[in-house]
């Protein structure tokens, strides 16, 4: 998630009625104009928004549409069943089915504190650093048969990480959490121009780990260096070939592939490769690219994932991406959320977004698609610009993203003003689906629960007197609309 978009969407929020006005669009044109660019079509697939009680205390805090109805949890700030306090800064999560209507979330706190300031989330107990303050917690629940659900217990389950921003669900049952951060143990400094990189940390950052979801309490924190050190954000995982698609989030970033040595065994090592475009070597795809361009893409191999952190922020942000680069590997910008979506008797593909690519650089959806030819692993594939945001009444700088059992996504926005929850059809049909009464909380790490019933997000947090970082189960017709 982009510091700056969030400055500048508070920026927004607080200077009132005349900035507001600046994004007045009449939708009949906006609608008409979507079609023409072939890009997304608006439409009020749901019906009205309205604000509905929390089942926990009768508070609304959520705008959803009629029949739907949910329950917070995992409230910043409150004790957990382990004797911790519930971090805040909620974003990526995943959900886990443990069978007979019970549920885990793993969920992903991205506390970015300087060195000098952070606490570990568990204190010392297996923190892989105890200068840093992110990591994840977990939280058991019971769903029951009207789709109402019930908290278990919650705890913590890494400790001491840094920026845990998203991630990613495995089909082996883990939840893998990314640093979007590449501080280190090199002296802390005041860093004026940029104050995430301020060091001071007991070990390097900017890696990926894994919290397997029969954790029950924190595990040992083991850092994938081979899926490479860089500005982490999303994972989405092939379930035929065990391969890892990974996104940056710099404004200079690549999309990555990890191939392990053994699928489902990540620490054993593997290879992390960049995507190229076979025919356009070096091409820069941040902005002037058609809905519905389609690329031959390969991969090129990082010969070195987890480089030296060099003398600038450039040097320790950018050193896997110059490795692609030098190599003819794609340029994107602000690589966000990432997820496998099923596509008919296809294998799939990993489907991720740029927050401010195309054009009006309010936001891009890609796809890649593998090779389908067998279930093993795809050398080759195809890019392609599935949609792209004509402007921020449309799609307003797309954040992290789920897909549905049924091939629709759900994706969280990251723009200026009231941040929504919204859905894309197949078909390419936009609509909202969410968002905080504050009109302020960012929406976070949207997940749906293995069958498809129950729809997991967060709101990141925010100082009185808006809502802190918590989380929500929200039950309805999700397959009706998803």
């Amino acid at each position: 998630m982009s510091d700056s978009a969030k400055l500048s969407r508070r920026s927004f929020v607080l200077a009132g009625g005349a900035a507001a006005a600046l994004c007045v669009v009449d939708p009949t044109a906006l609608a008409a104009n979507a079609k023409a660019a072939g890009t997304l079509d608006p439409v009020d697939l749901m019906g009205p928004l309205g604000p509905v009680p929390d089942a926990r205390d009768g508070v609304p805090r959520l705008v959803l549409p009629k029949g739907f109805g949910y329950r917070s949890f995992g409230i910043a700030g409150t004790t957990l069943d382990d004797g911790n306090i519930c971090p805040s800064q909620h974003d990526g999560s995943g959900v886990f089915s443990l069978g007979d209507g019970h549920l885990r979330m793993i969920r992903n706190h991205e506390v970015d504190d300087a060195s000098i300031d952070a606490k570990p989330l568990a204190g010392g107990h297996n923190a892989y650093d105890k200068r840093a303050g992110g990591g994840t917690t977990t939280v058991d629940m019971r769903v029951h048969r009207d789709g109402t659900v019930d908290v278990i217990r919650e705890f913590v389950s890494l400790n001491g990480t840094h920026t845990n921003c998203s991630g990613g669900r495995t089909p082996w049952g883990s939840w893998l959490s990314c640093e979007e951060t590449i501080e280190d143990d090199r002296p802390f400094v005041v860093n004026e121009e940029n104050d995430e990189f301020q060091n001071g940390f007991e070990r390097r950052h900017g890696y990926v780990f894994e919290v397997p979801a029969t954790a029950n309490g924190p595990v040992d924190p083991v850092p994938l260096f081979a899926m490479g050190r860089f500005i982490h954000e999303a994972v989405a995982i092939d379930p035929y070939s065990g391969a890892c698609y990974m996104t940056e989030d710099a404004d200079q970033a690549g999309f990555y592939r990890f191939e392990p040595d053994r699928p489902g065994h990540l620490a054993e090592g593997g290879v992390l490769q960049a995507l190229r475009v076979r025919k356009s070597p070096g091409i820069d795809l941040r902005g002037g690219v058609a809905p519905g361009s389609r690329f031959e893409v390969d991969w090129v191999t990082i010969e070195d994932p987890d480089p030296p952190a060099g003398e600038t922020y450039e040097d320790a942000a950018y050193g896997v991406y110059r490795q692609g680069a030098a190599q003819g590997a794609a340029t994107f910008t602000g690589l966000e959320g990432c997820t496998w979506q099923g596509r008919g008797r296809t294998r799939g593909s990993a489907v991720f977004v740029s927050t401010a690519g195309g054009a009006a650089k309010c936001g891009q959806v890609w796809a890649y698609h593998p090779d389908n030819r067998g279930h093993g692993k795809a050398e080759t594939g195809v890019l392609e610009l599935l949609y792209e945001s004509p402007g921020i009444d449309v799609l307003s700088y797309p954040d992290a993203l789920t897909a549905s059992n049924r091939g629709s996504l759900v994706i969280a926005e990251d723009g200026p003003g009231t941040v929504l929850l919204r859905g894309i059809t197949p078909r390419g049909e936009i609509f909202p689906i969410a968002h905080a009464v504050d009109m302020v909380n960012d929406v976070t790490g949207p997940t749906f629960s293995p069958d498809g019933k129950v729809l997991f997000f967060n709101l990141m947090g925010e100082d009185p007197p808006y809502e802190p970082g918590m989380s929500f189960a929200v039950w309805g017709p999700w397959p009706k609309y998803t």
